[in-house]
């Protein structure tokens, strides 16, 4: 029998992986990449595939769970991305095992453009106008997969083909993106704090790409109570429990909730720090009804920013990834272009001194490994791979 551990699962786990070895928790994973440094952090990972349309592949995820976790070893079952549009996968998972997150029936709920924007609707919560079927004048709205996550899969309805099916359109709105991290008890929230998104570099696959993020001294003046009074109507109504978050636009004359992710999401990183207690272990309490009355905020900011392929890279053997750098893939890795490389950090004194070192840091990752986007530019050049070494960290 395999020593208990927490499960993990989530498209990428690495945000997962690193909370929990903070809490100094015992953990397994299963994600879509099995990164370096999200193996280095667990007791065993491994990777489930995804399915032509970016779905994990039920079985293998099944599969995998039962081969690293089983239900007796198991401490209880934290998700991240990649669930919210398979409930059912979910519900297969949560055989035998505690889910320390939000239940299935949430998931089907928010995953549902129309139920949820109903909701929303009833709950007097601002958003964009939604609908299932294909505007006439398409201009203005935007074409979206309803439970998917990450940003990739969405474009401008006037680039999508009539007949595409699976894909709802809502209309697009102007102003600020914000996003709001809090926990959840089922009945009431904790703050956490307030992040501002980063504009995805062209270089990413879609516009809308999450790119990364940074974390905010304060919510946007005027809108933050409006938005936490939300994360609370929501949490009532559907009984949210764990790490959630929200992410909204602030316009011109007030603001509208875009999503809301009922799991943990990427932003849990940028808090994850002293003075804060760890939030592994607030978000295991948090889904026993324990919230905390409230929280410190942790000095200065942090930023983070991910690294897209701008050419099809080989990644080199020995390659000294800095100390800043996470999501690390292994050697001898493909990466296609537009794909995410990884990810790369920047604490400061301020929002804005962090904003800019993360993406000066994103910045000399490409620039390394420029060298690397064909053969003719050296992947088994013994030279190249020595300097690779003298990466300054």
């Amino acid at each position: 029998m395999p020593p208990k551990a927490f499960l993990l699962t989530s498209l990428s786990g690495r945000v997962l992986a690193k909370a929990a070895a903070r809490a100094q928790r015992s953990v397994v994973g299963i994600d879509a990449f099995a990164d370096q440094d999200t193996c280095g952090m667990a007791l065993k990972w491994t990777r489930s595939p995804l399915d032509r349309n970016g779905a994990f592949d039920a079985t293998a995820m099944l599969n995998a769970a039962d081969s690293v976790c089983p239900p007796a070893a198991c401490l209880g079952l934290v998700y991240g991305s990649g669930l919210e549009a398979q409930p059912a996968l979910l519900r297969g998972l949560s055989e035998g095992r505690i889910v320390l997150g939000n239940s299935p029936e949430v998931l089907e709920t928010v995953a549902d453009p129309e139920r949820f924007s109903n909701l929303l609707a009833a709950l007097g919560i601002p958003h964009p106008a939604t609908r299932m079927s294909r505007p006439a004048e398409v201009a203005g709205w935007l074409s979206k997969q309803a439970g998917a996550c990450g940003g990739t899969h969405v474009r401008l309805a006037s680039a999508m083909p009539e007949s595409d099916a699976g894909r709802y359109f809502q209309r697009q709105v102007a102003g600020e993106e914000w996003s709001f991290l809090f926990l959840a008890n089922g009945r009431d929230i904790c703050s956490i704090g307030f992040n501002q998104p980063l504009t995805a570099p062209l270089e990413a696959s879609g516009r809308w790409s999450y790119a990364g993020a940074t974390r905010m001294d304060a919510g946007p003046s005027g809108v933050d109570e409006a938005v936490m009074h939300a994360a609370r109507a929501l949490t009532a109504r559907l009984g949210l429990v764990g790490l959630n978050g929200l992410d909204f636009i602030v316009t011109h004359s007030g603001w509208v909730l875009l999503e809301l992710n009922p799991r943990p999401p990427a932003t849990l990183e940028l808090w994850d720090v002293p003075l804060l207690p760890c939030l592994f272990d607030l978000h295991v309490e948090a889904c026993k009804g324990r919230l905390p009355a409230r929280l410190p905020h942790p000095d200065g900011s942090m930023a983070v920013a991910v690294v897209y392929a701008e050419t099809r890279l080989l990644i080199p053997t020995d390659f000294a990834w800095p100390s800043w750098c996470a999501d690390l893939p292994w050697a001898d890795s493909v990466i296609e272009a537009g794909d995410p490389v990884c990810t790369v950090r920047a604490d400061g004194p301020d929002a804005a001194t962090a904003r800019h070192q993360a993406l000066g840091r994103r910045q000399e990752i490409l620039q390394w490994l420029d060298r690397f986007a064909s053969p003719a530019t050296g992947w088994n050049d013994p030279a190249v791979a020595q300097s690779t070494q003298m990466f300054p960290a």
